[in-house]
């Protein structure tokens, strides 16, 4: 085996220097400086979308929170909307109940007034017809005529 022979040791290692010397400047001068290019390449990459990740998903709790804070004022106005508008509607139902009332108190009173006047008419009328069936029966049961001042005359005395 030639690796093996001492004699020829010396230029085996003078070409393993220079092999591998060429090779080492090779790699370090070319491929190294591509690949650690490449290399840093992908980390600022990689360092800018986690920035810009970071930057958005601030921005985007922001947007949240903005919302949330919206809704809630959306949320306290559209109620306090509402409770206007059921006092409003209170109101104007409880001023037309009482208008209602009013009514149907003056309609009642009215009603009680003709009642009582066709009380009094209907009372005076079975009064005036009382005194023709007295005056009727009496001038039936006595021979003499009895004249309604009479009989007037003799209710009064009676009440």
């Amino acid at each position: 085996m030639p690796q093996l022979d001492f004699t020829t040791f010396i230029p085996q290692l003078f070409w393993l220097f220079l092999c591998l010397s060429f090779l080492y400047i090779v790699l370090s001068k070319i491929a190294l400086p591509r690949i650690s290019d490449v290399i840093e390449e992908r980390n600022d990459t990689i360092t800018d979308d986690l920035d810009e990740a970071k930057a958005l998903s601030l921005e985007a709790e922001k947007v949240v929170d903005e919302l949330k804070s919206k809704l809630e004022d959306a949320r306290s106005s559209s109620q306090k909307k509402l409770m206007d508008e059921r006092q409003k509607s209170l109101d104007i139902v409880s001023s037309e109940r009482k208008k209602f009332e009013e009514n149907m108190s003056k309609e009642i009173s009215s009603s009680e007034e003709k009642i009582n006047k066709g009380k009094a008419e209907a009372l005076k009328e079975a009064s005036n017809l009382a005194e023709d069936i007295a005056e009727e029966i009496i001038n039936n049961l006595y021979v003499k005529k009895v004249d309604k001042r009479d009989l007037n005359k003799f209710s009064k005395d009676l009440n």
